[in-house]
């Protein structure tokens, strides 16, 4: 037996040794381990441990004997020369196909793409091979992303320069369904927390489209060479409620511009952005409508990254704490016109809410297919679980809601391509495919055991890094008050608490004076009593003060 199998030194084994072409020695046995590594929940585990100190013969001998054989069943190559090593076991009865992916999990053809964007998406698969995927492990491990990645996408039309019109120094793609594309694929690629979509969907926009000819002459061409740039609206007290900011931007003393004060909690790529759109209150009597954006650069002199925070999930994305001490921006800074900033928040939100929610609609897929390969593969008592009714149950389930999610989203893409995405649309999908990818996630994740707890699975990735989206980009509670608004209903705010309050209080006042005027005078007129009630009767859309002030005459 022995004799018939291919003989290989370990001169020719050494020779495959890329992400792209790697084979691996396991117990004299040589198995083609490229597609493994990105599928298999533990297959990233497996290489760290054969090449680290923490190698076990025992650990190796698991694998060799069961889960190789079960997930990488063609991985076989030959054993080492000379090592009298025998062939892999025989795959486990009842063994499915181990080969799904998040196209063939799905009943519907999708149709949103045309060929161009297909052809993108195969471009983009082989730069993120040959430039992301080796080293995004210590992108992970240092929490945030080499910037010189950043400007290689950027020289490929994937980061920033697709949404940069040429005359601008950019691609001109300016079909959406490119940044669908790119969202997507970094999730199918298991990149999802490089927050590649935080420039392309959520920052450049302001540049594109609310900025000057003379401000998009000056930062383009930073842009154009693939700039991290960064979007600081959240601050430490105020999250989805932008009208309550407290970060300010003063006319300077000398009128030269502005002297910025304030702190910003939660943003993304602050560490090593050179533009930050930063929203400052210009006008603090006018509440949200005294909003002005300000785009605030790395070197001005008391700006800074004063902490990065550890996190869940998005382990390859820094999230920081920014802080402005007198900042002096010129005018020359301010995003389109001053108190305009609410306005061109709210405008350039709906695209930021789809793109993370087509973000999650490929992590759910993509956590459907791992799961799907896992139970046709999975040993145990004497089959595969994939012949269990409950798990085959559960991901008939799941497969209805992911194909459900992906259908609504791909529509939501092809409204936004033509300029027709709606506000409270935006924010039903956000919600729907956040909320989706969270459950179907966790699903998944229990169906492996303990390799979907594995730090570095694919599964255990999913789940945590899909829990912060039903966070950020406004929080799916706040996306389902927008949507209920397109019924007609309007959210109920701490004031309508009080004013409420203020007519229950008003209500027993006037009781207590009915009530103290029928035991002082039984034989006064009615007329009379129904005047004295008359003097605490208050008209009810009259503002707090007019409130506050009738109640303290009482």
């Amino acid at each position: 037996m022995a004799g018939s199998l291919r003989q290989l030194t370990k001169e020719e084994v050494a020779q495959h040794s890329t992400t792209n072409d790697c084979w691996l020695i396991i117990s004299d046995r040589v198995y083609d381990v490229t597609s493994f590594l990105s599928e298999h929940p533990a297959g990233r585990t497996i290489i760290m441990m054969h090449a680290g100190k923490d190698c076990t013969t025992e650990f190796l001998d698991v694998h060799r004997e069961d889960y190789l054989p079960a997930f990488a069943p063609n991985s076989f190559v030959g054993v080492v020369a000379g090592s009298c090593a025998s062939g892999p076991p025989p795959r486990r009865a009842g063994a499915g196909p181990v080969d799904y992916n998040s196209s063939t999990v799905l009943s519907l053809k999708r149709d949103v793409y045309a060929p161009e964007h297909e052809a993108y998406r195969q471009r983009l698969r082989s730069f993120l091979q040959m430039h992301v995927v080796p080293q995004y492990f210590k992108f992970e491990m240092k929490g945030l992303v080499d910037p010189l990645v950043y400007a290689k996408m950027a020289d490929e039309g994937f980061y920033l320069t697709m949404g940069i019109s040429k005359e601008d120094g950019g691609k001109g793609l300016s079909d959406w369904r490119y940044n669908a594309v790119v969202c997507e694929e970094m999730e199918e690629m298991d990149c999802g927390s490089f927050f590649i979509n935080l420039g392309n969907d959520m920052v450049l926009s302001y540049f594109t489209h609310s900025c000057t000819a003379d401000q998009r002459a000056r930062w383009m061409p930073k842009l154009a060479r693939g700039a991290v740039i960064a979007v600081a609206m959240s601050e430490p007290e105020v999250g989805s409620d932008l009208g309550k900011l407290s970060s300010t931007a003063h006319m300077a003393p000398d009128g030269s511009g502005y002297i910025v004060n304030g702190r910003k909690m939660w943003i993304s790529a602050g560490a090593n952005a050179e533009l930050v759109v930063v929203a400052c209150i210009t006008d603090p009597t006018k509440g949200a409508k005294g909003i002005s954006l300000l785009v605030i650069e790395k070197e001005m002199e008391g700006y800074a990254c004063a902490k990065r925070f550890g996190k869940l999930g998005k382990h390859a994305s820094d999230t920081c704490l920014l802080t402005f001490r007198d900042v002096k921006v010129p005018f020359s800074n301010l995003v389109g016109e001053e108190a305009q900033g609410f306005v061109y928040m709210m405008s350039h939100l709906p695209k930021e809410r789809l793109s993370i929610a087509v973000g999650s609609a490929a992590a759910a897929r993509r956590a459907l297919a791992l799961a799907v390969n896992y139970a046709h593969g999975r040993a145990a008592f004497g089959g595969v679980i994939g012949s269990f009714q409950s798990v085959q149950t559960r991901l008939a389930q799941l497969r209805t809601d992911v194909q459900v999610c992906t259908t609504f989203v791909d529509r939501c893409i092809a409204d936004l391509a033509r300029g027709q995405l709606s506000t409270e649309t935006a924010s039903m999908a956000k919600c729907f495919a956040t909320e989706c990818s969270f459950r179907v996630a966790d699903s998944c994740a229990q169906l492996f055991g303990g390799y979907g707890y594995l730090k570095n699975s694919p599964i255990g990735k999913i789940l945590v890094d899909q829990r912060v989206v039903r966070i950020y980009g406004g929080s799916n509670e706040v996306q389902m008050e927008i949507v209920a608004k397109g019924l007609g209903f309007t959210p109920q705010r701490a004031d309508g608490g009080r004013l409420a309050s203020l007519q229950r209080e008003n209500a027993r006042l006037q009781k207590l004076v009915k009530d103290a005027a029928a035991v002082g005078s039984k034989d006064k007129d009615k007329d009379n009593e129904d005047e004295d009630a008359a003097k605490v009767t208050v008209d009810e859309d009259a503002p707090w003060t007019s409130w506050s002030s009738t109640i303290s005459k009482l």
